[in-house]
């Protein structure tokens, strides 16, 4: 009975996105609604984040990566990876680059609302969702392990073993 209502769960939480609605962020009374995100945006966000640690000083692999972390990345990535952010949010809400570098339709404080939205976003829970679980597997757990060394230690680290 246990299994079976893990399996349930499991099961509800992959199809969600399947079913799930995108999120909608309204900025100075105009709704949005955020389009269905999917490879080429994990890797656009990967971009930003990864930007984000080295502007902190951090590497991405030393980081537990989760969606709260994620997150604050891209809010520190925002000096570090502006045109990117921007382009990945323009693209999100299916806007032209000019508008959305346009004031007076996103002001500043938009980018709060959408990173906001981003949080909500189905697909974006059901990615960490499946990282996290990911992450969980002892051969990557341990090839983590060894990269988190080598770059403290040069390719020597990593040859070690």
């Amino acid at each position: 009975m246990v299994e079976e209502k893990k399996d349930k769960r499991t099961f509800e939480k992959e199809i969600e996105p399947l079913i799930g609605d995108t999120p909608t962020v309204t900025i100075k009374g105009k709704e949005y609604k955020m389009r269905r995100l999917g490879m080429a945006d994990t890797f656009k966000l990967a971009r930003i984040i990864a930007i984000g640690a080295g502007g902190i000083g951090k590497e991405i692999n030393s980081l537990d990566i989760t969606a709260e972390t994620a997150i604050g990345l891209l809010i520190v990535g925002f000096p570090y990876a502006d045109q990117q952010i921007l382009n990945l949010f323009a693209d999100v809400l299916g806007v032209k680059n000019e508008e959305i570098r346009n004031p007076d339709i996103f002001p500043m404080g938009s980018e709060i609302d959408l990173i906001k939205a981003l949080v909500e976003h189905i697909d974006v829970k059901a990615f960490f969702l499946k990282l996290t679980e990911l992450l969980k597997m002892p051969i990557l757990k341990e090839f983590l392990k060894k990269t988190s060394t080598s770059s403290k230690n040069g390719m020597a680290g990593l040859m070690k073993k």
